[in-house]
């Protein structure tokens, strides 16, 4: 038994290596871009597109999308925010945050995803990043980067800045069924219908909603190559 679990686990990691070696190689091409993001946008931004070259003034911020093996799963990692927070009180998000003056998004994006996780990756897990996304409300401009580990962190929850962490499938995620559609109000009161993914009955929307749309995208562009994470 013990040797059987030890060549599945070799099995797996091969996997991966794969998964990691191609989706680097995709991150390199043209990605999806706008076009994808704004598919999970909600109602009143939906045709508000905004050219990402001319801005300037911005607030600097990345996320960080780490995918991991468990099991024969590709998986990635959610945080949901607590209920005290004054902005964004129980959402769903990607580890992430604001960039220090001196930092790079690379950077910034693995040192909150420890901060938040306490999943250790090194910059030589990165893989590449996506589109950026600017969020006018706000002024921050989010980039995403994308990292590949070929083990499952031990995620410890910061339970200053997280309520719970939610382990979300990447096959999951490639799912028409999990996109549905609601009205919300919104901290100003403000009510918008919006799209989201229902993840493990949580509504994940706005602009983790739309990074997360560019990535279903580039993978169901690229569903020939990673053929395995459909069925």
């Amino acid at each position: 038994m013990e040797v059987l679990l030890f060549f599945c686990c070799i099995l797996a990691s091969v996997i991966f290596n794969e998964f990691t070696y191609h989706l680097k190689a995709i991150l390199q091409k043209e990605l999806p871009g706008q076009e994808a993001q704004y598919l999970m946008a909600a109602s009143h931004i939906r045709n508000k597109k905004i050219d990402l070259e001319m801005l300037n003034g911005y607030k600097k911020s990345a996320v960080c999308l780490l995918f991991y093996p468990n099991q024969k799963e590709i998986c990635f990692i959610l945080t949901k925010r607590p209920q005290t927070f004054q902005h964004h009180a129980g959402q769903i998000a990607l580890p992430g945050g604001a960039c220090d003056a001196d930092e790079s998004y690379e950077q910034t994006a693995l040192r909150e995803l420890y901060e938040e996780t306490h999943a250790l990756v090194v910059p030589e897990q990165i893989v590449g990043r996506l589109t950026p996304l600017y969020i006018p409300i706000s002024n921050f401009y989010i980039q995403p980067i994308v990292a590949c580990t070929d083990q499952k962190p031990k995620f410890i929850a910061n339970a200053q800045e997280v309520d719970v962490l939610i382990e979300c499938t990447l096959s999951y995620l490639l799912q028409e069924s999990i996109v549905k559609e609601t009205t919300l109000r919104t901290s100003s009161g403000l009510h918008i219908k919006t799209p989201y993914f229902d993840v493990q009955e949580n509504i994940l929307w706005g602009a983790t909603a739309m990074l997360l749309s560019e990535i279903k995208q580039l993978f169901l562009r690229e569903k020939t190559t990673f053929s395995s994470l459909f069925r």
